[in-house]
């Protein structure tokens, strides 16, 4: 996944944003229709497997193209996201929150990975298109914001960050595809 992320300030790639516009909005759209299509194919735990394999692929670019630092930045990134939702679940109930556990994965996981591992993909691209890595934070934190609305609260960032870290598999047709291990 060359290019991935957008190191050349001064690119001029085609379909850059103009002043003032942003890559956002494409970047929700695309977790949008993927969020639809893996709830069509299998539940909310499926959905919740999807997501983190979707993170995961972020993550594995990032540390490809940028380093160990930048993925630590993501780790940094995600954990904040969980400890904002749980200090907001805090103030709003009176009560410490507990960690929701990460589901198992059911019949529609290997679907629902596949269909956000390609919506992390289309991320990704976006971001190489753009002025800066915007698009690649956004997607960062709309991944994570999805998968704590889908579980319904944070899971424990222990359990988490050793999925995020599981490493990907090459295709057994030897073609180089990255392919999550489930």
């Amino acid at each position: 996944m060359n290019e991935a992320l957008n190191t050349d300030s001064g690119a001029d790639a085609p379909n850059v944003p103009g002043d003032g516009e942003s890559l956002s909005p494409v970047v929700a759209a695309i977790l949008g229709t993927a969020v639809a299509a893996a709830a069509k194919r299998g539940g909310n735990g499926d959905v919740v497997r999807g997501l983190i394999a979707g993170l995961r692929i972020l993550r594995a670019t990032v540390e490809e193209e940028a380093g160990y630092t930048m993925a630590a930045a993501v780790d940094n990134a995600i954990r904040t996201r969980l400890l904002a939702d749980n200090l907001s679940r805090l103030r709003v109930s009176g009560e410490k929150p507990q960690a929701i556990p990460l589901p198992d994965p059911g019949p529609g996981a290997s679907a629902a990975a596949a269909i956000f591992e390609s919506a992390a993909e289309s991320c990704l691209t976006v971001n190489a298109h753009a002025e800066d890595n915007g698009p690649l934070e956004h997607a960062v934190f709309a991944f994570t914001a999805q998968l704590l609305q889908q579980l319904g609260g944070a899971p424990e960032w222990r359990s988490l960050a050793g999925e995020l870290r599981r490493p990907l598999a090459v295709a057994p047709d030897g073609e180089g595809e990255e392919v999550t291990l489930h």
